[in-house]
């Protein structure tokens, strides 16, 4: 047998044996659709191998290596792939960020619930689970405070600048990437109360971090209130908050008389939930 045919069998077992993961084509082949798939795609390959070089990645998804080299460059460049010494690729650190991200929040709902619906009935208020999205807030769960008859429960979320609300000063405390995403994206002016300038947001992340829960004195909306405390987890040798229990109300029944209670409860349910997920 020639050195040609030995080749020829060698590259036909290659194939048998590991056959191409072949993107899906789409009607337009340089569409946003399409990339996203062939990201997704390359992402799947480290499934089965921890490095990967472009030459690799190219032969298992059918594409050009030209495209594989700017995917895989695009992917390191947001943290989800690294370079590793070699010169190939690896999964990196966002990626595993974000499938705990996934987890916890999968898990933060349904510990949650209970905690926010003895919140709404101890005081009567509206009662929030939010979630940080980089300089938002995105509140996952809201059990109206109608004041009287059954808890309200609605699915429908709602998303806000982390800047102006308490839960938000809330997360960004103890939660570094939260800070720094509303810093650089800077402060929007929603009342008169709305804090604008970076040192003063500063002092209050501070401020927070001492005291273990924020204020918002109708720094969104006149007239309306928030007391927030951080639902915080363990990462490595660090304490994160990935998420904020709050209450919202009218500044008279959130900050007035009662402010000392309403504080003392939504500590209290954070740390619940808190808890709750560190047993989790």
């Amino acid at each position: 047998m020639t050195l040609a045919a030995d080749t020829t069998d060698a590259a036909g077992r290659a194939l048998r044996d590991d056959p191409p993961l072949l993107v899906p084509e789409s009607p337009e082949p340089d569409s946003p659709l399409r990339s996203v798939a062939i990201a997704m795609a390359v992402l799947d390959c480290f499934g089965d191998e921890a490095e990967l070089g472009a030459t690799k990645v190219a032969q298992r998804l059918g594409v050009a290596k030209s495209t594989a080299c700017r995917m895989l460059a695009a992917l390191a460049s947001g943290g989800l792939l690294e370079r590793t010494p070699s010169g190939r690729y690896r999964l990196g650190l966002r990626l595993f960020e974000i499938g705990q991200l996934a987890v916890d929040r999968l898990m933060l709902r349904e510990v949650s619930l209970p905690v926010l619906g003895e919140l709404r009935e101890v005081l009567r208020e509206t009662a929030q689970l939010a979630v940080p999205v980089g300089a938002d807030v995105l509140y996952v769960d809201r059990l109206e405070g109608a004041g009287v008859g059954t808890m309200f429960h609605t699915e429908m979320y709602r998303r806000g600048p982390g800047h102006s609300s308490s839960a938000g000063k809330a997360m960004a405390a103890v939660n570094p990437a939260m800070a720094r995403a509303i810093l650089q994206r800077g402060f929007e002016r929603r009342t008169p109360f709305t804090i604008v300038d970076p040192g003063r947001y500063r002092q209050v992340l501070r401020q927070v971090r001492t005291d273990g829960y924020a204020a918002s004195r109708e720094e969104h909306t006149l007239g309306m209130s928030s007391v927030a405390a951080p639902v915080v987890v363990t990462r490595g040798d660090r304490r994160v908050a990935v998420a904020a229990i709050s209450v919202v109300g009218t500044t008279s029944r959130v900050l007035g008389a009662r402010k000392v209670a309403v504080v003392q409860s939504v500590r209290r349910a954070a740390a619940t939930v808190s808890a709750l997920l560190a047993r989790s």
